[in-house]
């Protein structure tokens, strides 16, 4: 009797583990041949496995527009058709909304992310300019007295550097603080960069909340913050204003700043909620902003002809009082090209991954998704597709000049901001945060990259690309100076 109990648990186990293995199958999906291999688990026990690059391998099996595959015990639905993926995204309704932003209060349900996005506006980043410059000046400042106690040309690794500019953009435009983690080394935010922390993803923990205690110390620095201003009406044109307007029900659409207190009124958001607000913010900031930018570089030092074009393109730009103007970013065109090919060829979110909320029958298919299941898109896999992008591995930012009409690439497949509900919101305030770091070090700086890093680069997804290999970017840094145009 008591041999028959294993004999049926180990039976039991087999067949509920036979059954998730055949989801695909037995709905009629295009799917893989199921199963786990002594291999994937030893990656898996030892955090060897790279589920990026696994889910780009799965896209290039075949040519079915889907194809279902297991990601450990979870059915995933790989969507390999560009036009598909916008459609089930742009038009389906609700069904794969990013759950992380939804938020009800009192009978009201509604997408965070969509009610903030009047923050990144034109008009609100062009006010918060000047916070973004300070913190240029202060890179410049500190790479340039490296350099002095150098007493020549400096080595290092740029990529460690741009993650302390990300996170000072970070800390004074998100978290109100004027800090400079260049020389504040104790700093909690010069602590979050030194731990590597970052919105690392994985199939088996990505939906189990990853607390810390720099999450309840980044708390206190929001309640910090947002008591302050309450008590006593303060005005700091930044992000966490504008959250802190939302939060006591103000309108953020318009160009006030002043934070129109009603005590008599429930808050929007609890402090708790806006520190939740601003902790997911710093983690896609510090991601998206110092890899774009780390690897815009590492492309372009590769090409002296790119990096020419780019400083005669800075050379054009006006100063006044020894600022840039904002408005003048918008005209930096061959540089524009050269982020839009940064963010094809190494997109910051590397997979889209929604959960179907309710059953949907995907459009002009025979094939219904159930409530449950995940649905993803593979941008990288996309991005580096020929039948999408010619010569993908190729760095040629002109791919982008007159994209409608180019060989180079086909316009719609080039996804890299997001497509409807997974679109990026704060893409504009990125791009000008990465522009002033670009054009703070090509107009100061001769960089020069180490031959041997070139060869033996190692690039992975964590979820958003970093460079792997012990010394980062390491780059030879020199002074410059290109003398910009000036106005009277």
């Amino acid at each position: 009797m008591w041999l028959l109990l294993p004999i049926l648990l180990y039976s039991v186990i087999f067949l509920a583990v036979r059954h998730i293995y055949s989801h695909w199958r037995r709905k009629g999906f295009p799917s893989e041949r199921a199963g786990i291999s002594w291999s994937f688990l030893h990656q898996a026990y030892r955090r060897e496995f790279r589920h990026v690059e696994a889910i780009c391998e799965a896209y290039q099996t075949g040519r079915d527009r889907l194809l279902g595959i297991y990601c450990f015990f979870r059915p995933v639905l790989i969507v390999r058709n560009v036009e598909l993926a916008q459609t089930i995204l742009q038009q389906s309704n609700g069904h794969f909304n990013d759950l992380k932003w939804d938020y009800v209060k009192g009978y009201r349900r509604f997408n965070l992310l969509e009610k903030l996005s009047p923050i990144f506006a034109t008009k609100r980043l062009s006010e918060m300019f000047g916070h973004v410059q300070r913190v240029g000046d202060h890179l410049t400042a500190h790479l340039l007295h490296l350099e002095q106690a150098q007493g020549g040309a400096l080595e290092l690794d740029l990529q460690q550097m741009l993650r302390v500019y990300a996170i000072n953009i970070t800390g004074n435009l998100i978290y109100g603080l004027d800090v400079n983690n260049f020389e504040q080394k104790d700093h909690i935010l010069s602590s979050y960069v030194s731990a590597g922390h970052g919105s690392l993803q994985s199939f088996t923990l990505s939906r189990l909340p990853q607390k810390s205690s720099f999450t309840y110390r980044l708390r206190d620095l929001i309640k910090q913050g947002v008591e302050h201003r309450e008590e006593h009406g303060l005005i700091r044109k930044d992000i966490l204003q504008l959250l802190i307007r939302f939060r006591n029900g103000n309108d953020i659409c318009g160009d006030k700043w002043q934070i129109d207190m009603d005590n008599e009124q429930d808050k929007l958001l609890s402090i708790k909620r806006v520190a939740k607000v601003a902790e997911e913010l710093l983690k896609v900031s510090l991601d998206s902003v110092s890899s774009n930018i780390t690897l815009t570089l590492f492309e372009i030092l590769q090409e002296p002809l790119i990096v020419e074009k780019l400083q005669t393109e800075i050379k054009e730009l006006s100063i006044e009082n020894g600022l840039l103007k904002f408005e003048e970013l918008e005209g930096l065109k061959y540089m524009d090209m050269c982020l839009k090919e940064t963010v094809r060829k190494y997109p910051p979110l590397p997979i889209i991954e929604r959960i179907c909320r309710k059953s949907y029958t995907l459009p002009n298919t025979k094939f219904t998704i159930d409530e449950g299941k995940t649905l993803m898109v593979p941008l990288l896999a996309i991005h580096r597709d020929e039948r999408y992008f010619s010569e993908p591995m190729k760095y040629k930012p002109l791919r982008f000049l007159h994209t409608e009409k180019s060989a180079e690439c086909q316009s719609n497949a080039f996804i890299g901001f997001g497509i409807g509900g997974a679109q990026c919101v704060g893409q504009n305030f990125a791009k000008m945060v990465i522009k002033v770091a670009l054009i703070k070090l090509l107009q100061n700086f001769h960089l020069e990259l180490d031959a041997a890093l070139v060869e033996n680069l190692e690039i992975s997804h964590q979820p958003a690309p970093f460079i792997r290999t012990k010394d980062g970017l390491k780059v030879r840094l020199k002074r410059r100076e290109i003398k910009p145009k000036f106005y009277n």
